[in-house]
Order: C-alpha cells, then structure tokens, then sequence
C-alpha cells in the first residue's frame, strides 16, 4: 500500500467533494439550520395549542344539580349547561367538553359525595376541561373537609394522616443526559449515514457515469489504494456532518435552557471524556458506512441507480436506532454486538453517565470488526473489473477550489453576489441565535447591545471590507440628497399608521399573548430621562446602525446585484422579517415585513444607507416614547383597540407623497445586463 497515493486520492475526492452543493448542503447547511428551526417551530406550536385550549370557552354538561357551594359557573373559561341526561353523544361529537354528573348529597353530613367526570380522551380540549374540573372539585373537596373539621374542634391534619412528598436525587447533568440519550444517539447514526450516503454516490457512481474513474484506474497503483483514498474522503464527510450536528444539537439545546431558565433544571452538556469517546465511535461507524456505501455504489452504472440501491440500505441502517427510544432496554453485552443498535445504546450510556466496561469495549471491538469487513468489500468491489467498467459519459467541473478562492478574491464585483449575500445573512443569523440569544438572557439589555454590535455589525463591516467589494457600494454608503432625506421622512410618517393598521388586522387571526405585551412594556417604559436615553441607544440608535448595515447594506445590495428591485427588496423584506421572531410569538413578522419593505425600497432609490438608518432610528424610537406615555398611545388608538382611521387615511396620503418624491434609481455602467437567477435562501430563525 502506498500511502502517498491513497493521500492524493483523498485531496482529489474531497476538492471535487467540495464543489458538490448538495455534499455542503448536508454538511453544513442541514446542521446548522435544522435544530434551531426545529425548535423554534415545536416551541411556537405548542404555545399555539396551549393558548388556543385556554383561551377558548369549553362547554360543560352538568347532569343533575350541584350543591351551591361547588365552584363550577359560567365564565370566561368555560360555558355550563344544565342536562336532564348524559349527553354522551353530543361528548363523543366535540359539541361538550366534559360531562359532570353529581352523585351524591349535599356535603353537609359526614358522608362522602361522589362526583362523575366523563371526558374523551382523544381530544385535547376534553382532557384539558377534565383537569380544570378536578382542580375545582379537589379545592372545593379540601374546603369541605376544613369546614367539617372546624365543626367539631378538630386539627386540619386530622384529615391528613399521612404526606407523601417525592423527591429525586438526579442531577441536572443526569436529567439531561438521560433526556439527550433518547434521541441523540438516533440523529447521529442518521446523520452520519446521510454525510456518508451522497460523497459515496458521487465518487463511486458518479465517476462511472461522468467517465472519470476508467482513467484513474489506467495509472499503475493498486485497487487498494485508490479505495483508500475514496474511502477515507467519504469517511471525513460523514465525521463531519455527524460533529456539526453533535455541537448543532447541544448548542441548540443549551439556547433552550437558556430561555426556560427558572422552569427546569436541565443541562445539556456531555462530559469531555464521553465526548472524545463518541467522536471516536463516530469515525468507527463512518468508515463502516463509508465503505458499505462506497462498494454498493461502484456496482451500480449511473448515480441513479446507485441512489436507488442505497436507499433501502439507508433505512434499514436507521432502523437499529430506534432502540434508545424504547424504555426498559439495557445496555448489554448481547445488545452492544448487534451492528447500530451497539453504538446507538453506547451513545445513551455515555450521556447518561451509565457505560459498564465490558458493553462500551464489546461495542468498539465489534464496530471495528463491521467496518474493516465493510472496507473489504468495497476493496475487492474496486478489483474486480467487471464491476468497474460500466457506462460513462458526462463532464466533471473543472478549477480547484484554491483557485476558485482566489478568483473570489481577486474579481472586480462591485457588490457580493445574491448568493454570498445569502450565506451572509445565514451566518448573522446563526452567530445571533446561538450568541445573541444567550448574551441577552446573562446580561439583560447589555447583552442585546452587544449581540447588535459584535454579531450584527461588525460581521457586515468585516465582510464588506475584507471580500473582494467596493464598500461603499457593499454598504450602500452613498451620501443622500435632501429630496431622499425628506422623501424618507414622508414615507416612514405614511407607513407608521399603516403598520399599525397591519399589526390589529393580524390581531383578529394571531392573539397577542398577554405575557409578550407585558415584557415589551416593562422593557420599553421609560420612568425617567436616563432611562430613556439609555433605551433610545439600545432599543433605536444601535439596532438602525447595525441591523441597517446588515440588511439593507450587505443582504439587500448583493440581491439587487442579481434581482430586479421588487425581488430584491421582497426578499430582503421577508428575511428582516424572519430574523426578528421571538421565541413567544411570531406577531412581530408582519409589522417588521413591512418596516423592511419600505426602508429597502427607500434604500434601492437612494443608494443610501443613511435615509435607512434615520427611519430606523426614528421608527423604534418612536415605539419607545409610545409606551411610555399613554396620552400618546390614547391618540393614535381608539378606545375599541383599533388604529385612527384618520390616521390611516393621512398615513395614506404621505406614503403616497414620498413615494412620488423619491428620486429614481440611476442605473450603473458595473450592473450587469442580464440577472442571474438565485438560489432560494435558507431562513435564519432568531431573536433579538
């Protein structure tokens, strides 16, 4: 075996890897992008679903009659209806929640009242009122019991011979290992799997189909050796998707505790030993994937042929997983054998802390042994000529990526392009969801200043100033006329009511939870003049400066580079939008949206960043001086909570006026004549 040409194998495998936009998609994109997203849906879904039960009036069937003292009336919460009958029909319909039938006296003997809950328990809203009804009939039961105690001179604790209090002695470290342990091992395995699952294709496959790999073979080296280096570059993919969604995973989740702080008692953090130990089972389980997959994919004759065949070999390589989610399933010696399944439960001991000797070796040793099998089939798969020599056609893209790096640098773009634009907004997005969102939640409003300066707007800073662009024109820092400067005035004057008008229609879809209206509050009043300086630089001044910069500097001028401006503007508009929803809510969308709308759409017109920058400032500083005073807010909203249609109308009319003022857009000699399309970008899901 020579080793020096398995290694120039490997560069060979992994620059062309590397080009591969699906291959990166699956590296970096999927583990970055996916948990955030994931979280932030299941977590605005569940407060969804709860709001919706609570705030939704039950219907409650009561059958017979209650004694008057049981608490059970008609209120906001539930509607009570008397019934000569069960209506057990109109209960399994949906058309009641619950059904109470009262069995029993009128509670004022020594006798005990029975009480009957009839609920559907495949609806949430009927299991929901069931818990409503029992937490109303147990204090009205505590009650009754006190009052008969009282009657006849006895203690309270008469009644309670005997307190049962629970206690558990797990860590947080412990209860978070045990949470992690139930489905982490399962998105590695299946992480790994897919890193290893498109490389393998492309390079065995593909090759043959691209008529690239006969003349590799036509050079004097081993089989052998040529399998190494493909190998060992599909392994590398696979360990690195499966370490990015590994950080992804407890980054995401630490950012979870971070905002339930107070709520539970959870850590998310592996031990660095457990660490290092499933980093290292992990490159086991890539070379066995790496090789299994590299000598199924060489017999087939074109990528799809191989795609097919691995497909089923995909799922039944995840199915083995599953077992850490079962309960009651040790790790054991005869489980850490079994291919998968060992390496998955090894992974749940690790983060639960619980990894005998004797199951952690057994389940290394066999791993080692699948994977130098699974690298011998692939080995005598490359040998045999017959499995190599299939159809071919095709080219392969040309320029390494050193010098497509230096093309980058040394190009004469005067603005990045849509796509670097793109990426550019992902990063910020990721830097703010896993920084921002944790420095706010040390250190309060310190914190969201510093997440706009240091996550925000130095990123776009350095990126205009160290790529290959004019920054001026990156950043849109053009001086602006006085006709731009007033237009901008009329504009921002003219959107502020027709946002408001936006942010009460979407009222009647979204409720607005009491909670966020309160935090806003107490965060946005300003009680005295330093007060409301400070949030004037932290809620106004930074956020226009930076967040401008970012958005209708770096994101919307690499996407006018490429777009025409309604597309450009849109999508900038929508990404603004998207980057500024709160874990509580998404309420805060569609007045952003439009916030980003105008101030894009004044800033493609002027060139200029600065109009931007004041409309910003003055928009979220005017926010701050509408909560703190309520003769304000009692202006611009009628008592009913809807905007003043005057207001409205004259916003209207200004939004009109400025428009007609803007200057237009001169048109550039660098513009290119023609508008390359652009890939659709991926959301950034944050808060700040």
């Amino acid at each position: 075996m020579n080793w020096k040409i398995a290694a120039t194998v490997l560069v060979k495998e992994l620059r062309e890897t590397l080009r591969d936009r699906r291959s990166l998609v699956i590296i970096i994109v999927i583990p970055a992008l996916l948990y955030p997203a994931l979280f932030v849906l299941t977590q605005q879904l569940a407060l969804f679903g709860q709001r919706s039960m609570e705030t939704a009036a039950m219907r409650v069937a009561v059958v017979g009659s209650l004694p008057d003292a049981f608490p059970l009336r008609s209120d906001s919460e539930m509607v009570v209806v008397r019934s000569e009958h069960v209506p057990l029909q109109e209960l399994q319909a949906g058309k009641v929640a619950a059904v109470v039938v009262f069995e029993g006296g009128n509670g004022a003997d020594s006798g005990t009242d029975r009480l009957r809950i009839m609920y559907d328990g495949s609806r949430d809203q009927s299991t929901y009122a069931r818990a409503v009804i029992q937490a109303k009939a147990s204090a009205w039961g505590d009650s009754l019991l006190a009052r008969r105690l009282d009657e006849r001179g006895l203690p309270r604790s008469f009644g309670q011979p005997l307190a049962v209090r629970d206690t558990s002695v797990a860590s947080a470290r412990r209860l978070g290992g045990y949470t992690l342990g139930r489905f982490l091992p399962m998105i590695l395995i299946m992480m790994t799997v897919l890193g290893a699952f498109y490389p393998a294709i492309d390079l065995a496959a593909g090759e043959k189909e691209r008529g690239t790999l006969e003349p590799l073979l036509t050079v004097p080296v081993r089989a052998g050796e040529i399998v190494a280096g493909k190998f060992a570059a599909v392994t590398i993919i696979a360990l690195a998707a499966a370490t990015l969604n590994l950080v992804s995973i407890l980054l995401t989740f630490q950012v979870g505790v971070a905002q339930m702080s107070g709520m539970v008692d959870l850590r998310f953090d592996l031990p660095l030993r457990a660490m290092v130990l499933i980093f290292l089972v992990l490159a086991l389980l890539a070379v066995l994937f790496a090789s299994l997959f590299l000598g199924i994919a060489v017999r087939s004759r074109s990528f799809r042929e191989a795609q097919n065949s691995l497909t089923p070999v995909y799922t039944v390589a995840i199915l083995p997983a599953l077992l850490v989610m079962m309960p009651g399933v040790e790790f054991s010696l005869g489980i850490a054998l079994v291919p998968i399944a060992g390496v998955a439960m090894l992974f749940r001991a690790l983060a639960t802390g619980e990894a005998p000797l004797l199951p952690v070796v057994a389940a290394i040793a066999a791993t080692l042994c699948y994977a130098t099998a699974a690298l011998a089939f692939a080995v005598r798969a490359f040998g045999r000529e017959e499995v190599l020599f299939g159809s071919a056609g095709g080219t392969v893209a040309t320029g390494s990526l050193s010098s497509r790096l230096r093309s980058w640098r040394t190009s004469a773009g005067r603005a990045p392009s849509a796509r670097a634009a793109l990426m550019f907004a992902v990063g910020v997005a990721l830097l703010t969801f896993y920084g921002g969102v944790p420095l706010q939640g040390w250190w309060g409003e310190r914190g969201l200043l510093l997440s706009q300066l240091l996550l925000i707007g130095l990123p776009a800073v350095l990126f205009a100033m160290l790529g290959p662009f004019d920054v001026r024109r990156t950043l849109a820092l053009q001086p602006v006329a006085p006709r731009g400067l007033l237009a901008a005035a009329l504009i921002l004057a003219g959107g502020l009511p027709l946002g408001w008008l936006l942010g009460w229609l979407q009222s009647m879809v979204l409720e607005l939870p009491v909670e966020f209206l309160e935090t806003m509050r107490s965060v946005l009043t300003a009680g005295d003049p330093w007060r409301l300086a400070w949030l004037i630089l932290v809620i106004a001044l930074v956020p226009a400066v930076c967040e401008e910069l970012a958005f209708r500097g770096v994101l919307l001028q690499g996407l006018g580079r490429e777009m025409t401006m309604w597309r450009a503007v849109l999508l900038s508009a929508v990404i603004f939008g998207v980057f500024h929803l709160s874990f509580q809510t998404v309420i805060r969308f569609l007045p952003t949206f439009w916030m980003g709308l105008l101030l894009g759409y004044v800033v493609w017109h002027t060139r200029s960043i600065f109009a931007s920058m004041l409309m910003h400032f003055a928009n979220n500083a005017f926010a701050v001086l509408l909560v703190s005073s309520a003769s304000m807010r009692a202006f611009i909203v009628s008592p009913t909570g809807e905007p003043r249609w005057l207001l409205v109308v004259l916003g209207l009319l200004l939004l009109a006026a400025g428009i007609r003022l803007l200057p237009k857009r001169a048109t550039e000699a660098e513009e290119p004549a023609t508008r390359a399309p652009v890939a659709s970008p991926v959301p950034a899901t944050s808060s700040v």
